[in-house]
């Protein structure tokens, strides 16, 4: 790839409509940017923070109610596209793991994939008991 390719971000939106394929004509123009990115001709970025409005979405019963395990597998696949890069992919992989074997949620499951280099100060009970850390 060269260094003129453009890079981009993309939203929760259009990873959506790429999953979801709907509104088709919006989901037609996602896959379309994908197309492009594998191809070469742009450099799609994702911010961990966008996985989290994604995993909203698609886990939440009143929109998607797919099941973890199923969104964290999509979620790989997407992560592993040509042409898709990934802000901090390891640790986005590690909250990935995290987040479809346990209940936390996305935020969660992010910060403490961060750990132990970044510690994580919590009272939350289940975060504890995964890795945080009491303050004080």
């Amino acid at each position: 790839m060269s260094e003129a390719v453009r890079r981009a971000h993309v939203d929760a939106n259009v990873i959506l409509r790429l999953l979801l394929g709907e509104p088709p004509e919006q989901a037609q123009a996602a896959k379309v940017l994908f197309e492009r990115a594998a191809r070469g001709e742009l450099v799609t970025v994702i911010h961990p923070v966008v996985f989290g409005e994604v995993v909203y979405v698609l886990t939440s019963p009143r929109l998607g109610a797919h099941p973890r395990t199923r969104v964290a597998e999509v979620l790989r696949g997407l992560c592993a596209l040509p042409g898709v890069e990934v802000v901090d992919l390891d640790v986005v992989l590690r909250a990935l793991r995290r987040f479809e074997q346990t209940r936390l949620d996305w935020t969660d499951s992010l910060l403490l994939a961060y750990a132990p280099a970044v510690p994580v100060y919590t009272f939350d009970r289940a975060m504890i008991a995964a890795g945080g850390l009491l303050p004080g």
